[in-house]
């Protein structure tokens, strides 16, 4: 199994040499990434983005799903900009709260260097941030990030509906402090993750389940 999601992941790569090949003139006539990611609002350029197309169809389950440019935090400061620019080039757009601070710090770390790899060379066009932009777009993914908190500091940690908040949140990311977001919030918060989790093929809750977890939230939510 692991033999051939490797050679998988190599057979992606190499499509998408072939496609930064023919599409070098394309990206890189922007030149400015704040420009580039203006245009992109619209969703325009940011749907038909060949790479990150392809890469959905090939590799779904790590191919996470995205937010739109417009529902960025704080989308027209420059740290958001440029996570349009960069981060969408090659998959969909990643939401500032998919991480913690902490974890953050790494996966910037991972995809930094997996771009530097990627970047310079003939089958590649990932186009690779300055040092001072990738200060940048660290720091504005980690001052909108995830609040989470360590289950044992969970209200009432032992009640059924947290119970079931820990299990099945826990599956993609940290858990949420259930202070974050008010009650009227937590309700479509709750079905938008069902959603992500039946995409990324993760244990989906059941609609008793999701209306448990939705009740525990509430209950302890930021008022």
């Amino acid at each position: 199994m692991g033999n051939n999601r490797m050679f998988l992941i190599a057979a992606v790569l190499i499509a998408l040499g072939v496609v930064g090949i023919i599409t070098t003139g394309w990206l890189t006539g922007y030149g400015n990434p704040g420009s580039w990611a203006s245009s992109m609002m619209g969703g325009g350029i940011m749907n038909q983005n060949p790479m990150r197309g392809m890469m959905q169809q090939m590799m779904p389950d790590l191919v996470p799903p995205g937010v739109n440019p417009e529902d960025l935090p704080d989308p027209n400061s420059k740290g958001a900009q440029l996570i349009v620019y960069y981060c969408a080039a090659c998959h969909n757009l990643p939401s500032p709260s998919m991480h913690s601070a902490e974890e953050w710090l790494v996966a910037a770390d991972r995809m930094f260097r997996r771009m530097s790899r990627m970047s310079g060379g003939m089958m590649m066009n990932v186009e690779m941030p300055y040092p001072e932009e990738q200060q940048e777009m660290v720091s504005y993914l980690r001052a909108h990030s995830l609040t989470s908190i360590s289950p044992h500091k969970l209200p009432s940690p032992e009640s059924p509906g947290a119970v079931l908040f820990k299990d099945r949140c826990s599956q993609c990311h940290g858990l949420p402090d259930p202070g974050r977001h008010t009650a009227k919030e937590w309700p479509a918060i709750v079905e938008r993750m069902k959603g992500y989790m039946r995409s990324m093929d993760k244990k989906v809750v059941t609609e008793n389940e999701e209306k448990e977890i939705v009740s525990y939230l509430s209950r302890y939510a930021q008022k």
